[in-house]
């Protein structure tokens, strides 16, 4: 998905507020409808403002990141959810 291949790109770069917002404009188109997967997406957005939280010193990022943690049954449905997921995972900010 072109959406997670930016996202991730960007998260490389240490841009983690531009990262959450390549995902949050999609999140918004579906965030009111029964869509299976919204809350997924949620998770993952929240992964990226819990980096830049840490980033900025802000001591909420594990609060935060323990958000995009909920989600992680949602994750294992879709592979390409599962390598983003590895993905966070793997740069997670403690």
């Amino acid at each position: 998905m072109k959406l997670f291949e930016e996202f991730k790109e960007l998260i490389l770069r240490g841009e983690y507020y531009e990262a959450h917002e390549v995902l949050e404009e999609y999140w918004h188109t579906i965030r009111k409808t029964n869509h299976p997967f919204k809350n997924a997406y949620r998770g993952f957005i929240n992964a990226a403002v819990a980096m830049e939280l840490k980033k900025r010193g802000r001591d909420n990022y594990k609060k935060v990141w323990a958000t995009y943690e909920k989600y992680k049954y949602l994750y294992v449905q879709k592979p390409e959810f599962v390598e983003l997921m590895e993905f966070l995972d793997s740069k997670r900010p403690f």
